[in-house]
Parts: C-alpha cells; sequence; structure tokens
C-alpha cells in the first residue's frame, strides 16, 4: 500500500524510509539509513546511530517519527538540500501520513555526494620542493593514507576533497624560469573528488578531477576521473602546456591511481621541460654555434591539501585523519 495521506500508516512504510526494504535492507531504494550509516560503494557517511526499525503489527511511536525527521533534517543540512518543512509530532497526537517525507527522503537519498561545507584544512606533509638546477624533468608523488577502504569512502561519500597546486619561485632572473613560474600559476588548484556523479561542495561543482582559477587551456582534464574510477594502474587527469612563447613544449602532467586495499590515493606530479632555447653557445644568435638547452633553478613547489567534510550535522568523522606524504622532488640535474 503506497504511503499516502488517508491511508493507514503500515510499519512497512517507515521501514521502506529507515533501510529501503519493508524486512530487510536496500541499498538502491531511497532511505536514510543508507546514506548515513555504513551503506555501499558511494552511499553512506559511516554514522553511528542509524535508525532502527520497528516489526510487524508494532504501533510507531511519536519518538521514533522525530527521530526519523530529525535525520531526514541533518542529512539536508550538511548537503545543503531544500526539503519542505514537517513539524515533528508529541505524545498523544494522531499521526497522518506526512505527504511531503517520500519526496524529502529522495532528495537526500540524490543529494548524497553534495556536501555545504568543508572542515579544517589538512596540511602536515602535503608540501615538496626542490632546489635542483634543473633541465628536462622533475617529479614528485604524493601518498593520501586512509585507516581502511571503508574510511576512504566516507571521506569522499560525505564530500571530502583533495587540493594540489603548484608554483615556482626565486633563482636566476631568465626567461624560461618566469615561463615556468607563469605556467605553474596557470594550472590553478587541482580538485579531486570521489567522481561517481556531480557533487556540489562547499558551492562548487565537482565531477572528478576538476580545476580552479588559473588560466589557459588543459590538454588533458578529466573531469570524470575520480576516487571511484581509479585503478592500480596510473592514470593521467590533467596535463597543461605553457603559452609563453619558445617554451610551448613545457608543460605539467598528473597521473593518479588508488592502491590495491583502497587506502590511499596515490598521485603523481611530472614538471616536463621539452623546450629547447633559441641562444647559441657563444651568445649570439645564427652563428652555427651549438643550441643551448636552458637551465631552470629555484624553488619549484607541489602543494597538496586535504579538504574534509565538516561535521556539523554529522556524528562524527568517521573517515578518521587521513595523512600525506611526498617524495623529495627530484629528476634531472645540470652540474
Amino acid at each position: 500500500m503506497a504511503y499516502t495521506s488517508g491511508d493507514t500508516i503500515l510499519d512497512d512504510h517507515y521501514n521502506i524510509f529507515v533501510q529501503g526494504g519493508a524486512s530487510a535492507v536496500d541499498h538502491n531504494t531511497a532511505n536514510v539509513n543508507t546514506v548515513w550509516g555504513s551503506g555501499t560503494g558511494d552511499k553512506g557517511y559511516g554514522q553511528s546511530g542509524t535508525l532502527a526499525t520497528v516489526s510487524a503489527g508494532s504501533t510507531i511511536t511519536a519518538t521514533q517519527w522525530v527521530n526519523l525527521l530529525n535525520r531526514v533534517s541533518s542529512l539536508a543540512n550538511h548537503q545543503g538540500t531544500t526539503i519542505t518543512s514537517i513539524s515533528n509530532p508529541t505524545t498523544g497526537d494522531t499521526i497522518s501520513a506526512y505527504t511531503a517525507l517520500s519526496g524529502n527522503i529522495s532528495s537526500v537519498f540524490t543529494n548524497r555526494l553534495n556536501c555545504a561545507a568543508s572542515g579544517s584544512d589538512i596540511t602536515a606533509g602535503g608540501t615538496s620542493s626542490g632546489t635542483n638546477t634543473w633541465r628536462d624533468l622533475q617529479t614528485t608523488t604524493f601518498t593520501v593514507s586512509f585507516a581502511s577502504a571503508n574510511a576512504a569512502r566516507y571521506y569522499f561519500n560525505a564530500g571530502g576533497r583533495i587540493a594540489l597546486s603548484f608554483s615556482r619561485s626565486g633563482g636566476t632572473v631568465s626567461s624560461k624560469n618566469t615561463g615556468w613560474t607563469n605556467l605553474c600559476t596557470a594550472c590553478g588548484t587541482l580538485y579531486f573528488s570521489g567522481g561517481s556523479g556531480t557533487a556540489t561542495i562547499a558551492g562548487g561543482s565537482y565531477t572528478g578531477t576538476n580545476k580552479s582559477g588559473g588560466s589557459g587551456s588543459t590538454t588533458t582534464l578529466a573531469t570524470t576521473t575520480g576516487w571511484y574510477d581509479l585503478t592500480t594502474s596510473y592514470v593521467e587527469v590533467f596535463k597543461q602546456y605553457d603559452s609563453t612563447y619558445l617554451y610551448t613544449a613545457n608543460y605539467i602532467k598528473v597521473e593518479v591511481a588508488r592502491n590495491a586495499t583502497s587506502t590511499q590515493y596515490l598521485v603523481k606530479v611530472s614538471f616536463v621541460d621539452a623546450a629547447d632555447s633559441t641562444g647559441w653557445a657563444d651568445g649570439t644568435f645564427n652563428d652555427g654555434g651549438a643550441q643551448l638547452d636552458e637551465t631552470i633553478d629555484g624553488t619549484l613547489t607541489a602543494t597538496m591539501t586535504l579538504k574534509p567534510p565538516a561535521t556539523t550535522y554529522l556524528s562524527s568523522a568517521s573517515w578518521g585523519t587521513p595523512t600525506m606524504s611526498a617524495t623529495a622532488m627530484g629528476g634531472d640535474t645540470y652540474s
């Protein structure tokens, strides 16, 4: 029987709202426990205190209705989802069907990957810098580690992101150094999210790998590749070339993967200098001298920041505190 005004409200109705099925969990039907609790795949925030179902023939108490309505409100507030207000019942009230309830639960189920606000940034271990004088290549790798595969799921499901940016400063005053400084700035900030669908997080739209700010155009931007699309093999999700005259062969590339146990997000960054100088060995032009490949120096930096979800409307940070580590910036050096 449908849950509509005028009909008898059955325990089955309540149980479906709670767990998706009248007598068993159904993660594919809109319900609150699948989103609030452990869920499965891209469903579930890993929160404690999932709602209990009622047995056949039991009277659903005012307290149980209040708990259900409050849980829907908590989910909506966490996500920034707009729902229809429903007043909580009190003991002794005659309960009729809440006509907006089914729609409210469907909304928070559909918008489960949204997150209205982020928590405090995690920055420890997220910086890789090098002061090498180099010509062709510098690389670094980052590892983001979670306590378990479920912790990783909860992080991304509840609206967690990973941010990555680049910079170059100091060193010799040269056109090639300036080109690399400009390219790092043009790349803006990259964001990695769960990626199983479009999510609105802290006011921005995320679909997997996204670029914010910066300038220029990207050769690769894998907007549909996020955590749930990764395997143990690295895949290129970002590449942008320098737009500076003479240095358009230079680029920054980012590749990502996850480990075999789905507890680590792995990121590889490559700074590739493929542009030769137009100068000549003796400093003059067009005299038949040997062409130089200019060097790059100063401080080259890749910075990763973890942006976990806010927990204002949740019971806990079920994903724990993920950690970051980075290898030293390295590659070819000039001597």
